[in-house]
C-alpha cells in the first residue's frame, strides 16, 4: 500500500473517508489514519508519540494502531518469553511496568502480535502562538482539529499562519501534557495533604484581558518566558508542571517521602519528597526524551535445517548442548526436504543457476540419507548449564544448519569485484585481523518487535532535581479498538494489547575469531584455561560465569567480560564500516551475537526484503572494510580520553539503541587495540593488551 494519509476529520487536505463506510466509531475531531511502511511503524511512528502531520502544518499524536495480520499463539510464544524476560531485567534495576500489561507469561490470549499497516493520530490540543508577534491564544480542540494553512489570523498583528506551541511536559511514568491554557500543579489542602489542580495561563492582574505573549530569547526552553503585553508582568518565569496520574498513585499508598541512595550505596542523607517524584520535565514534542521505543530482536529457531550437520564444528555443538535439549535426530527431515524444494522452485523462478544447482545437491542427499545429523557420543558435559550458554549454543547450532551464507572472498572472486592478487590481499589482512570466518548471510531469519514506551530516560531509572534512581515505567500501546480488530478477521482481538513485530530474512555479514589466538590472548590478560584435553572452544567457554539476558552485570564477571567484550566490540567496530561502505544508516543495523562461534552477524535491519548493500560490500569493497577496522574503526573523537578510560562511546563505538540488543554493554575497544582496563577505576593504571597486538598474535 502506498505511502501517504487516510484522512477521517478535517486537518489539512488529504483525501477524506466518511466513518460510516468503514464501521469506525462516530468521528473525533482532528482523526487521522496514516498510512506508512513497516520499518517506520515499527521503529519510528509508534503509539503515543508527538509528530509532525505532513510538512509542519500540525502536531499530531499517534493513538490506536491497525494490523494487517495477526499471529498465532504458537509463533506469539517466543516472542513473549523474551518479552517476559525483559520485564523481569527491567524490574530488578528500579523500573516499573504499567498495569495495564497482562503477564506476558500466564495472560497471553490478551495481547495480539502482528505486522502494522496503519496508526491513527489526532492534533495535539496545544496553545496556539503568532511567529511574528509571538502572541498566545488558546483555540478549543475543535478549532485546532480544522486547522488549514493560514486559516487562522492572529488578533494582534492580524496576520494568518498561527502555530502551536512546541512544548510539551513528559514524566518518568509516562504521561504527556502539552502546554496549554491550564497546567497541570500542586496545592497545599486545608488538611496538609498535597492536592491536584490546574492552573490557568493568565496574569495575575489583568485576569483574562491581560493579552500574554512567549518571550524567546534563545531556543533554550530556560529562556522561554510568557509576559502579560498589558501590565509586562512576568506570568511565567520557568514552565513547570507536576504528573497528576503519580500524584494519584502517591496519595493511594500514602508515602510522603522516603531517603533517597547515594550511587556507591548507603544513604546520602537527602529525602525524595512527593514533589520531586511528580516533576515533569518540559521539552520539546520532537526531542528525544520524550519518547523512546522499547523493542527486541531475536532469531528465530524452529526453522527446519537445509544444511547437513557433518561438519566437526556442528557435531561439537550439539555435544556441548544436554541431551534433553539437543535437537531430535532426524526428526526434521520432512520438514527440511519440503524446505529446501520451495527454495529450489523461487532459485528456478529467479535464474539464479548456482543455488539451484546447490539446492539439487542438497535434496538427493536429504532424500538418500538416513539421518542428516552425524551419531554423537553422549553428553560429555564440556559446558555449564547456564540458561544464557544454552541459549547461545541452540542459537549457534541454528545458524549453521538453517541460515545459507557463503564465503565473502568467493562472492567477490565470482562476482568479478577482486583479482587473484587482491584476493590475496584480503586473505593476508583477515589473517592479521584473528578473524576465522568471513561470511556473507543471505537469509538470517529475524524477529523484530516494539511492544512499548517511556518517557523521559530509556533506562529504568532516572535523576530529577536532587534525588536519583526515580523508576521509569515501560507504558503499553493502546488496546486494540473493535474496527482494528474486525479488519483482520479477529473480532476476539479487541481490547487486546498491541505488539508490533515483522518476521524477516535479512542479509548481513558475518565474521568470527580464531579459537587457538583467543585461547592465547585470555593467558595474555591473566586468564588461564581448563581441561587442555577439551576443544579450544568448549575449554573457552567452559569458564564463562552466569550472567543475564542482556548483560547488565558483565563487568563483573571475570572471564566472560574478555570473551564477550572482544566479540561484541568487534561487532560495533564491524557495524561502523558496513555503514560506510554498504551505504546504511547506523539506525539501519544490528547485530547479533553468536559466542559459541566467537562470532557475530551484522545484518541490514531497514527492512524484511534484502535492499543488496552488504552483498556489494563483500563483492566490491572487502579490501577496503577489512582496512577500516584497524584505521578508522578504532578511532575516536575524543581519545586519547576515550581509550584512556572506557574506551567506547558515541564517538567511536556506541550504536543507537535499536541496534544494540545489549544497550551498549561490554564495550571497549581496548580489547582489540589495547588500552585502559575498562571496568577498572579511570585513575588507576591497570591495561589491557589488545587482541589485534603483536603480543597475542605471537
Amino acid at each position: 500500500m502506498a505511502e501517504g494519509f487516510q484522512k477521517r476529520g478535517k486537518l489539512g487536505a488529504p483525501r477524506v473517508i466518511d466513518s460510516r463506510d468503514d464501521g469506525i466509531e462516530p468521528e473525533r475531531p482532528g482523526r487521522v489514519v496514516m498510512q506508512r511502511g513497516v520499518s517506520q511503524l515499527l521503529f519510528n511512528y509508534l503509539p503515543a508519540r508527538t509528530v509532525d502531520w505532513e510538512d509542519g502544518l500540525a502536531i499530531v499524536m499517534l493513538e490506536g494502531v491497525e494490523l494487517s495480520q495477526a499471529w498465532d499463539a504458537d509463533r506469539s510464544s517466543a516472542v513473549l518469553e523474551e518479552i517476559s524476560l525483559y520485564f523481569d531485567r527491567w524490574k530488578s534495576r528500579g523500573g516499573t511496568i504499567d498495569p495495564f500489561f497482562p503477564d506476558p507469561k500466564t495472560d497471553r490470549t490478551r495481547y495480539t502480535i502482528g505486522l502494522p499497516q496503519a496508526i491513527e493520530a489526532t492534533v495535539l490540543n496545544t496553545a496556539l502562538y503568532c511567529p511574528r508577534c509571538f502572541r498566545l491564544s488558546f483555540p478549543k480542540r475543535q478549532v485546532l482539529a480544522r486547522l488549514e494553512r493560514g486559516e487562522l489570523q492572529c488578533i494582534a498583528c492580524g496576520k494568518k499562519g498561527l502555530r502551536q506551541v512546541p512544548h510539551v511536559f513528559v514524566h518518568g511514568c509516562g504521561e504527556l501534557v502539552p502546554v496549554s491554557e491550564w497546567i497541570p500543579a500542586t496545592r497545599l489542602g486545608a488538611d496538609g495533604v498535597v492536592e491536584a489542580v490546574k492552573r490557568p495561563l493568565r496574569c495575575p492582574r489583568c485576569g483574562v484581558d491581560g493579552p500574554l505573549v512567549m518571550s524567546l530569547k534563545s531556543e533554550r526552553v530556560k529562556d522561554m518566558k510568557i509576559v502579560c503585553q498589558k501590565c509586562e508582568a512576568v506570568v511565567v518565569d520557568r514552565l513547570t508542571a507536576r504528573c497528576h496520574r503519580c500524584l494519584s498513585a502517591s496519595l493511594r499508598s500514602k508515602s510522603g517521602s522516603r531517603t533517597v541512595t547515594s550511587e556507591a550505596g548507603g544513604e546520602s542523607g537527602r529525602e525524595e519528597t512527593i514533589v520531586t517524584r511528580i516533576a515533569m520535565r518540559v521539552s520539546r514534542y520532537s526531542a528525544s526524551d520524550t519518547y523512546y521505543a522499547q523493542t527486541l530482536s531475536m532469531l528465530r529457531l524452529d526453522r527446519p535445517a537445509t544444511i547437513n550437520a557433518t561438519d566437526e564444528e556442528q557435531s561439537l555443538l550439539r555435544r556441548m548442548l544436554p541431551v534433553r535439549v539437543r535437537p531430535g535426530v532426524g526428526q526434521q527431515s520432512a520438514d527440511t526436504l519440503a524446505t529446501i524444494v520451495q527454495r529450489l522452485r523461487v532459485a528456478e523462478a529467479e535464474g539464479n543457476h548456482e543455488e539451484t544447482e546447490r539446492l539439487r545437491k542438497l535434496i538427493v542427499q536429504a532424500a538418500t540419507s538416513s539421518s542428516p545429523i552425524v551419531s554423537e557420543s553422549a553428553d560429555e558435559n564440556l559446558v555449564p548449564e547456564s540458561s544464557d550458554l544454552l541459549k547461545s549454543l541452540r542459537e549457534s547450532l541454528a545458524f549453521r544448519q538453517t541460515v545459507s551464507t557463503k564465503p565473502a572472498t568467493a562472492v567477490a572472486r565470482e562476482g568479478g569485484g577482486a583479482n587473484e592478487f587482491l584476493l590475496k590481499e584480503i586473505e593476508e589482512k583477515r589473517r592479521r585481523l584473528g578473524l576465522r570466518e568471513l561470511l556473507l548471510v543471505e537469509d538470517l531469519p529475524v524477529i523484530t518487535a516494539s511492544f512499548g514506551y517511556t518517557r523521559r530516560s530509556f533506562e529504568p531509572t532516572y535523576p530529577e532535581l536532587s534525588a536519583k534512581n526515580l523508576p521509569t515505567q515501560i507504558r503499553a500501546f493502546p488496546s486494540l479498538q473493535r474496527a482494528a480488530a474486525q479488519r483482520i478477521g479477529r473480532p476476539e482481538t479487541f481490547g487486546t494489547v498491541p505488539i508490533l513485530a515483522r518476521e524477516g530474512e535479512h542479509e548481513g555479514i558475518f565474521l568470527s575469531l580464531e579459537p587457538e589466538r583467543v585461547a592465547s590472548w585470555l593467558r595474555t590478560n591473566g586468564v588461564e584455561l581448563p581441561n587442555p584435553e577439551l576443544p579450544t572452544i568448549a575449554r573457552i567457554l567452559k569458564p564463562l560465569e552466569p550472567i543475564d539476558t542482556y548483560y547488565d552485570d558483565v563487568w563483573n564477571c571475570r572471564t566472560r567480560r574478555l570473551v564477550f567484550g572482544l566479540v561484541h566490540s568487534l561487532a560495533h567496530i564491524a557495524m561502523r564500516a558496513v555503514s560506510r561502505f554498504a551505504g546504511l544508516e547506523r539506525t539501519s543495523l544490528g547485530e547479533y551475537i553468536f559466542l559459541p562461534l566467537l562470532g557475530a552477524v551484522v545484518f541490514d535491519n531497514s527492512g524484511a526484503f534484502r535492499l543488496g548493500g552488504i552483498e556489494t560490500l563483500a563483492r566490491d569493497q572487502l579490501s577496503a572494510f577489512l582496512s577500516a577496522f584497524a584505521s578508522e574503526a578504532v578511532t575516536c573523537l575524543y581519545d586519547a580520553a576515550c581509550l584512556d578510560h572506557s574506551g567506547a562511546c558515541h564517538g567511536c563505538i556506541h550504536s543507537p539503541e535499536i541496534s544494540c540488543r545489549f544497550f551498549n554493554h561490554g564495550l571497549s575497544r581496548a580489547f582489540l587495540v589495547g588500552g585502559h582496563t575498562p571496568w577498572a577505576d579511570a585513575a588507576s593504571d591497570s591495561r589491557l593488551v589488545g587482541y589485534w597486538s603483536a603480543e597475542s598474535a605471537s
